[in-house]
């Protein structure tokens, strides 16, 4: 699970921004189930949803695509680089000093036996600093760090032996991480971290065609497809049936007489004949099923775009709720629909905002920082801008305003 994520100087994030899903201990109320998850014999309880909001360009979708950065950098900057090749890392442009400086990222995340803190601060050029410290899931466990690399230098703990080997016999590349290549060498430490990040999906909307490619994909399971099936029947979505044939999908609907009996079966080519909000919705099907099922994380992108908010709620709900999420599934996503800020879904502690300083940077906070009165509406107070994070809509009237 996540414990926390950190970004400096990435596309509009300029000074650190933290995301957290260490739950406060502020006492809140919800009409939905909405139970933490305990880490082990920590002491430590973690939220299972985190929403984002924020005006368009406040750089909500940013914080996100940093966290994508940070997982694509440490899976794949081994096995997809060679020596001497640029990093593809943006940092803050808006600024003369942090154009130049590298971009520095960090989480804290537990496998469920340990808590890792690894982060690495990387330029366009090369890997400027690495570390990683780990401490096992007990109370009052000390931090130990397992490696810290640093102007060419690496110190590593003396019970990580073949770490210590990739470094004595200069294995790892500038512009590549330590973590990343211990994992090509089945290093123990590595090979966790990475597969706790193989189990964390971000979804963009932008890349809707993956999406619906994977999902596809997952579909020759018969039992899968039930599964599906019937998670877009619960939706309401009038689909009976989904078929594959040729790598196609097909939807079937039920055919009515005018005395309103069922009388046929009608095929449709799903992703020509269905509404958008159905294909997306059939799209996050299979990673939010695996999700709750596995106790895997999922980041998603405008998951409220071309979905009905009563299917919003009831997806958050479903991580929300112990019962249906047993394992610490855990769901990060942006919204604009301020709808479930009002549908007692969310503690305080789950809900952040984004919004842009008057030199262009992104600002990450927590409705948590604020004092909220006993029965106050998350979403009225929103909208009347009591936390920020809204728009300044200037007097559009004047595009249209023909006196010259």
């Amino acid at each position: 699970m996540i414990l926390e994520f950190c970004a400096t100087n990435y596309l509009s994030i300029k000074d650190e921004l933290k995301l957290s899903f260490v739950a406060t201990s502020l006492k809140e109320t919800s009409i939905e189930p909405n139970e933490l998850f305990s880490v082990g014999d920590t002491g430590i309880s973690l939220v299972r949803s985190a929403v984002i909001y924020g005006a368009n360009a406040s750089g909500k979708s940013n914080v996100l695509k940093a966290f994508a950065f940070y997982k694509r950098f440490i899976t794949d900057s081994f096995k997809d680089s060679q020596a001497g090749e640029a990093i593809d890392v943006e940092t803050f442009r808006l600024n003369a000093a942090t154009a130049s400086e590298p971009a520095t990222m960090e989480a804290t995340f537990t496998d469920g036996d340990f808590i890792y803190r690894y982060g690495f601060e990387v330029s366009s050029e090369a890997v400027e600093t690495e570390w990683l410290y780990k401490r096992a899931c007990k109370k009052r466990a000390k931090e130990v760090e397992v490696f810290y690399r640093e102007d060419g230098s690496t110190t590593v703990h003396p019970k990580s032996p073949l770490l210590q080997e990739l470094v004595n016999k200069k294995m790892v590349r500038d512009n590549a991480l330590l973590l990343s290549t211990a994992a090509q060498f089945n290093e123990t430490t590595a090979v966790s971290i990475l597969g706790w990040l193989s189990d964390t999906q971000v979804l963009f909307c932008s890349e809707d065609d993956e999406l619906w490619q994977n999902a596809i994909k997952h579909l020759d399971d018969e039992a899968l497809r039930q599964r599906i099936t019937d998670f877009a029947r619960y939706a309401d979505l009038g689909i009976e049936s989904i078929t594959k044939t040729d790598n196609r999908l097909v939807s079937h609907h039920r055919q009515y007489d005018d005395e309103g009996r069922v009388v046929n079966n009608v095929p449709f080519a799903f992703n020509r004949n269905e509404s958008e909000g159905t294909i997306k919705y059939f799209s996050l099907a299979y990673p939010i099923i695996d999700a709750l099922d596995n106790g895997k994380r999922i980041v998603i992108d405008e998951l409220d775009s071309r979905l009905h908010p009563l299917l919003v709620r009831r997806i958050v709900a479903l991580f929300n709720d112990a019962n249906t999420n047993p394992k610490g599934a855990q769901l990060l996503f942006t919204a604009h629909d301020t709808y479930l800020l009002s549908a007692g879904l969310f503690r305080r502690d789950q809900v952040w905002f984004t919004q842009k300083n008057s030199f262009g940077a992104t600002e990450l906070y927590s409705l948590a920082e604020y004092k909220v009165r006993s029965g106050s509406t998350f979403e009225k107070d929103y909208l009347q801008g009591k936390y920020g994070a809204t728009p300044l809509i200037g007097d559009m009237e004047n595009v249209f305003n023909s006196e010259k």
